[in-house]
């Protein structure tokens, strides 16, 4: 979409059958790179040793808030909190 936008495109002076060209052609390139990306990850996971997920498992440890997070998080309400109360009179 951002192509789209960066070439001014007068969308009226197309009209409809070469405005969906145009947009046919975006969707194809964007369908054609996602693809291809999808093709090196795989080349990537097999250079890797990745051969299958019943043969690859990964240890998942458990996520906890200790806290060092909830003085983080206590620290970023009250910024937001100041920052909103007295950031919209500067």
């Amino acid at each position: 979409a951002r192509s789209i936008r960066t070439r001014a495109i007068n969308w009226k002076k197309l009209g409809l059958n070469r405005s969906l060209q145009v947009w046919l052609m975006v969707a194809e390139k964007l369908l054609e790179n996602l693809l291809l990306r999808a093709e090196q990850i795989a080349s990537a996971m097999t250079v890797r040793g990745f051969t299958s997920p019943n043969e690859h498992k990964v240890e998942w440890h458990q996520l906890r808030i200790r806290w060092c997070d909830w003085l983080a998080l206590a620290s970023l309400l009250v910024f937001w909190g100041v920052r909103l109360t007295w950031g919209w009179k500067i």
